[in-house]
């Protein structure tokens, strides 16, 4: 679908808008989730390996794991992209997961290599949030002791995409429901249904 080409965003904007995202993430890091719930719109979305609902439904799940010590994680986000179309907006950024969990009796490090997708819209003169989405580039699992040795089951590990394979590893041996349509580097049909919908949208 051809569309055309936006001029570069205000620079102002530009900042507003990379802030707004930099400022979810370390949010949801450090359990701020007041300010995390300020920084979308109520019908906002999110979409990760492990949750797919509102933004209110994911703070009462992430606030739960923190309670039971759990959901703990590192997300590096460096904003790199950004076109704007009236009041909406889609902000792409170079992301990091880093998460140390424990597989069986090994303590364990696993680091998603990924780009992290926002839609935003401008309400009343005010930016937030209305989608967060992860596109899963890669990643890996290592245990944090060099001598220890981990096993992981390889029919497991092998039924997952490519892109988030170790991701879901971790997520389905703690109970969770994976998805397999997720947008990914290593299924070039699944992305660029993904950028097509959010250009789509942007346009409307």
């Amino acid at each position: 679908m051809s569309r055309s080409v936006l001029p570069l965003p205000d620079a102002s904007v530009e900042r507003e808008l990379f802030a707004i995202v930099r400022r979810e993430r370390l949010s949801r890091d450090t359990g701020d989730f007041d300010t995390l719930g300020s920084l979308y719109w109520p019908d906002s979305v999110v979409r990760v390996t492990w949750f797919e609902g509102t933004i209110a439904e994911f703070i009462e799940v992430s606030r739960d794991q923190a309670q039971r010590g759990r959901g703990r994680g590192l997300h590096v986000i460096n904003p790199i992209r950004c076109e704007v179309n009236n009041d909406r907006a889609i902000v792409e950024s170079q992301g990091e997961i880093h998460i140390r969990p424990r597989i069986g009796d090994v303590f364990c490090d696993v680091v998603s290599w990924c780009r992290f997708f926002s839609r935003l819209e401008r309400r009343d003169g005010q930016w937030r949030m209305q989608t967060f989405d992860s596109i899963y580039c890669k990643d890996r699992i290592d245990t944090v002791d060099p001598a220890a040795t981990l096993t992981l089951d390889p029919k497991k590990l092998e039924s997952a995409r490519a892109s988030y394979r170790h991701l879901t590893y971790l997520n389905l041996s703690a109970g969770y429901t994976v998805p397999a349509d997720l947008p990914g580097d290593d299924s070039p049909q699944l992305l660029a249904a993904f950028y097509n919908e959010a250009k789509v949208w942007l346009h409307q």
